[in-house]
């Protein structure tokens, strides 16, 4: 049988394309990112497009077979971004596909296992900064600085933009170089740099913002789419206020 290795974006949707191809054309031997891929001798590659008919169709399916809750956890382990991250996904939906849904529970399973080790640290990761997340007020925004494990702006979104819903904020991943950007309850993430806040400060910034995540959706290298402890670990405590 013909294998190959499926090369992406880096977005969701192109994973969910690659998924697609995995199940109705070729068998994939991995997925991986386009832009890190090392070429193997042995192998066959292909670059997958991000087609929105392809993703579309293929989270349905994962939603119909798995249900919603495994989807979600699906994306929550792509946002993990280590190592073998999109063939931990890989071989999971495989499995739950070809021997059933149930074995999504089969927790001592070795693929399962590592399915949920990578959802378990999203999730983590994600509840803590939920309540480790502090602003500062920068002219008619408030603006935090963090520096997460793991890609948790699109989880801690829905939480900030609620909760903030008279205020304009920015939630700036240093490291990733994109913010959590919120108003009136609606939320993006986008590609960012702080020296972008104040170079345009007294301009309208939300304008510029949205603007910003408009132009990169029309390119192909976009970036698409919880409680404070007593301790707080070292590697927080740089993004606190009280800790400064």
């Amino acid at each position: 049988m013909i294998e190959m290795d499926y090369l992406y974006d880096g977005t969701y949707e192109g994973l969910l394309c690659c998924l697609y191809c995995h199940f109705l054309k070729i068998p994939a031997t991995g997925i991986y990112q386009k832009h890190i891929y090392q070429r193997h001798l042995i192998n066959p590659y292909r670059e997958v497009p991000s087609l929105e008919k392809y993703s579309d169709y293929m989270d349905q399916k994962l939603k119909q077979h798995l249900g919603e809750l495994i989807s979600s956890q699906i994306f929550q382990c792509f946002l993990y971004e280590k190592g073998e991250t999109e063939n931990i996904i890989l071989r999971f939906v495989d499995l739950c596909f070809k021997k059933g849904a149930k074995y999504a529970g089969f927790h001592t399973h070795p693929i399962v296992s590592s399915f949920d080790e990578a959802v378990r640290k999203v999730k983590y990761e994600t509840h803590r900064y939920v309540g480790y997340v502090r602003f500062i007020q920068m002219g008619e925004y408030l603006y935090s600085s963090i520096h997460p494990q793991y890609n948790i702006l699109p989880l801690i979104g829905g939480h900030f933009s609620d909760r903030y819903k008279g205020e304009k904020i920015i939630i700036h991943d240093v490291e990733r170089k994109i913010a959590l950007a919120a108003n009136d309850g609606n939320f993006l993430v986008i590609p960012f740099d702080k020296t972008d806040l104040s170079k345009h400060a007294k301009n309208n910034f939300f304008e510029i913002l949205w603007k910003t995540y408009f132009d990169h959706i029309a390119i192909k290298d976009r970036i698409n789419p919880k409680l404070q402890r007593n301790f707080v670990p070292l590697k927080y405590r740089k993004d606190l206020t009280e800790f400064k």
